[in-house]
């Protein structure tokens, strides 16, 4: 794999959730201890957590922790502080902490189509693009540049023959919780299925 800065965003203010939801327990650890067990047992150049005081007191890891001091501003003043904290000349991926299924298999699949250029990122089976998404290294000084809440979703419309998909078929490995009904789903058996 092409060397890659894996950049967990994790400093939103979960205000669907009514709490900290990255803090919930999912399967006997909180919902953000997953995608930080996930990424730190695979071969990235760096590991990176943008997070809030709060959120990183809550959780166990050897990633480098990088506080956003103003996160009511939005998730692109995130992604710059991911970014700044990269290797330069990495590829960037970037995750959500509210993705507690997410596999190795599924970043394997997304590092595998880095080719330096384009933009990658997984569609579930309804074909819509989620997270994670990985930006090649060119894109560096426009993550950058990206401002409000829109975060990367501003460059991949920008550039839309950069962009590669691939195709995961378990929606629950790509569910984000962000509501109590989601979050509740999340505790039922898995013979009732995920819809997200």
């Amino acid at each position: 794999m092409r060397a890659t800065t894996a950049i967990i965003l994790a400093a939103g203010l979960s205000s669907r959730m009514g709490a900290q939801k990255l803090l919930l327990p999912v399967g006997g650890k909180p919902m953000l201890q997953h995608g930080l067990d996930l990424v730190e047992s695979m071969d990235f150049t760096r590991c990176v957590l943008v997070t809030t005081p709060e959120v990183a007191s809550g959780v166990g890891t050897g990633a480098e922790i990088v506080i956003n001091p103003a996160p009511e501003a939005g998730q692109s003043g995130s992604v710059r502080l991911g970014v700044l904290a990269a290797a330069p000349g990495d590829s960037l991926l970037f995750l959500t902490g509210d993705q507690p299924f997410l596999d190795a298999a599924t970043l394997a699949a997304i590092l595998a189509a880095d080719d330096g250029e384009s933009i990658v990122y997984p569609v579930g089976p309804d074909g819509m693009p989620r997270s994670p998404v990985l930006f090649g290294a060119k894109f560096r000084e426009e993550l950058l540049s990206l401002q409000g809440d829109e975060g990367g979703r501003q460059i991949r419309r920008r550039y839309p023959a950069a962009c590669r998909a691939v195709r995961v078929t378990d929606e629950r490995v790509l569910a984000d919780i962000d509501t109590p009904r989601e979050y509740d789903r999340v505790n039922s058996p898995p013979s009732e299925g995920w819809q997200a």
